[in-house]
């Protein structure tokens, strides 16, 4: 209970503003899913920029607790909602996970990083088709450079490899 109250507090500082906002968004590898890459625009609110940060630290815990109220004073961020499924299928909750990818699709159905996790996700769920399904629809967004299409080709790849 008081684990709750303590992240409910939390979230609510984080909502309004209350924390530093010196952060630099991680990096990813190119391998997939090894890192994070925020490569959306930038984040304007405190809530994003410490998920981000918590994220960056593998903190999906406090990733989440950060989200819940971006989400609460945001419902429409599709960014909220993809980095909510990535910080999920973290922690192992891929039935959650797939719900808020869904979201951020729903919102923003041209958003290629929720369209790349959500395909990580399937393929950690042995569901290459559905995976298959995303890059095909990230084959019809991007053209040159696609950052998020490629990701999702490799990792594809290399499940198809083993």
């Amino acid at each position: 209970m008081a684990s709750h109250l303590l992240r409910s507090l939390l979230a609510l500082f984080l909502a309004f503003g209350f924390t530093q906002s010196a952060f630099a968004a991680g990096s990813s590898s190119g391998s997939g899913d090894s890192g994070y890459s925020y490569t959306a625009k930038p984040s304007t609110s405190a809530a994003m920029r410490a998920a981000e940060a918590a994220i960056t630290r593998k903190d999906f815990d406090a990733a989440l607790t950060a989200l819940e109220g971006e989400r609460l004073a945001n419902p429409k961020n599709a960014d909220a909602w993809n980095l909510t499924g990535f910080s999920l299928r973290k922690t192992g909750k891929y039935d959650a996970s797939e719900k808020a990818y869904t979201k951020a699709l729903t919102l923003d159905p041209t958003h290629t990083q929720a369209m790349e996790y959500m395909g990580e996700l399937y393929l950690t769920i042995d569901q290459p088709e559905k995976a298959d399904a995303l890059l095909q629809r990230l084959n019809g967004l991007c053209s040159y450079n696609c950052r998020d299409r490629d990701l999702l080709a490799k990792a594809i790849a290399a499940y198809k490899a083993k």
